[in-house]
């Protein structure tokens, strides 16, 4: 369709961002009259789509209601739309023709619940229109058909309920408010793995809780069980679609079940997370949890013990080095290792005695990288927005890359350390990356 063929005052709406009572009636009136003579179905639907799409909710309203008596076969979608509209009057107004899949794939996510708060009449409401969308939903969730229909080509899990509230704080340790310097303190001596200078030296992190380990594979599993028979109810909304949170790992005789979870992405780890009632710690209170008051270089104090972390030397003893590599001797070394062929990769969590932080934090370095909330780059609070790129597509964007802490078994005592970092795409799965899940202050006291 030609821009000529737009009859102009559906042209002038598109524009109109403003103007008197009395000049929006004028084009109003010239726009649905127009609407009326228009015998084109093609040129209707894009004429009306100019109303349902403008700026200011009146147009939509009348939009709205030009569409259900014009063209009944744009009706549904257009109800589907105006039924997740901002404005409370817009979506009111939907409820009288809302009908179909885009009407009950609309309000599920609107009203954000689980379908079955929601056939049940117990979901939240906070204002009359939460009232009627709800009555609407109930009312299409009655049909079977149709919920199993929109279940299955939801594009992205809904925001559910936390249903039951698994939140404990039984396993986790209590990390008061505090300073926190980042990276080594000016006495400490650097080394290859240390990080660059921060822009920010200090910062206060306020009071929160850790788990004293990370979460093992049993845990993690438990999970994905709970995915299965249930769905994907505490996924991050700009997870992939399609994505399947089995560990990468679960199939690896090594990877015991008291183990740290691998072979997880980002995504995973936060559903796991949300599925506690927990999140991902950032990297602040990471640092903080294993650095104690006094910004000790490991958790344990200012040497590296070789008996206490799970490293390169652990794993191997690459041409008799031990755990004192350089960065050239290190990647030489992890380049010739097959993966596949080492007897052990991770050990069982909570296993190496004298490792805890100040704060009785333990296995903080060694055995796994753990994903944390933080930006790579520039650190600041990971917000991923990357739903409509494939994985192949991230390779390359700064912003996708998550910062991990803590050094894994393929790792060197150079990156056995509380200060050192790295960054990792958040789609990656490794047998080198878990994770384990915080609660702020606030956020225990709030349940």
């Amino acid at each position: 369709m030609t821009v000529s063929a737009i009859p102009i005052e559906v042209l002038r709406l598109s524009y109109w961002a403003g103007g008197t009572a009395e000049e929006r009636e004028t084009l109003l009136g010239g726009y649905l009259g127009r609407l009326e003579r228009l015998t084109d179905p093609e040129l209707l639907g894009e004429s009306l789509l100019a109303g349902l799409m403008h700026a200011d909710p009146a147009v939509r309203r009348r939009a709205l209601a030009a569409t259900a008596a014009l063209s009944p076969g744009l009706a549904p979608d257009a109800a589907g739309w105006a039924l997740a509209d901002p404005d409370e009057t817009v979506r009111t107004a939907a409820l009288g023709p809302a009908a179909g899949a885009p009407a009950l794939r609309a309000l599920l996510a609107s009203l954000g619940r689980t379908p079955e708060t929601i056939a049940a009449g117990t979901a939240d409401c906070a204002t009359a229109a939460d009232a009627a969308a709800l009555r609407a939903a109930r009312a299409l969730l009655a049909d079977a058909d149709l919920t199993g229909q929109v279940l299955a080509d939801l594009p992205v899990p809904l925001s559910a309920d936390r249903m039951p509230n698994r939140l404990s704080l039984s396993g986790m340790r209590h990390v008061p408010a505090g300073r926190l310097r980042r990276g080594p303190r000016p006495d400490q001596p650097r080394t290859w793995g240390d990080p660059a200078e921060p822009s920010v030296n200090e910062t206060s992190v306020e009071g929160f809780y850790l788990d004293a380990h990370p979460v093992t594979n049993a845990d993690y599993d438990a999970f994905t069980a709970d995915v299965t028979e249930h769905g994907h109810l505490w996924c991050h909304p700009d997870e992939p679609r399609d994505t399947d949170h089995t560990r990468a790992t679960v199939d690896d005789p090594r990877c015991g079940a008291d183990h740290p979870v691998t072979g997880v992405s980002w995504y995973d780890a936060f559903a796991y997370a949300a599925w506690c009632g927990k999140r991902l710690p950032t990297e602040d209170e990471w640092e903080r949890a294993a650095r104690g008051d006094d910004h000790r270089r490991h958790p344990w104090g200012e040497e590296f013990r070789p008996e206490l972390a799970r490293g390169l030397h652990s794993v191997s003893t690459p041409d008799g080095h031990g755990a004192d590599l350089d960065r050239e001797t290190w990647l030489r070394v992890l380049g010739e290792t097959r993966v596949d062929a080492l007897p052990a990769l991770t050990g069982p969590v909570g296993s190496v005695a004298g490792d805890e932080s100040p704060f009785g934090v333990r296995d903080l370095c060694g055995n796994v990288w753990e994903w944390t909330a933080t930006r790579y780059l520039d650190g600041m609070p990971f917000t991923p927005r990357f739903g409509t790129m494939d994985p192949g597509e991230l390779w390359g964007e700064w912003s996708a890359e998550v910062a991990i802490r803590g050094g894994a078994w393929s790792s060197p005592a150079a990156l056995l350390t509380a200060v050192g970092r790295a960054g990792k795409l958040l789609v990656t799965r490794s047998p080198e990356i878990g994770f384990r899940c915080a609660v702020s202050e606030a956020e225990a006291t709030s349940r």
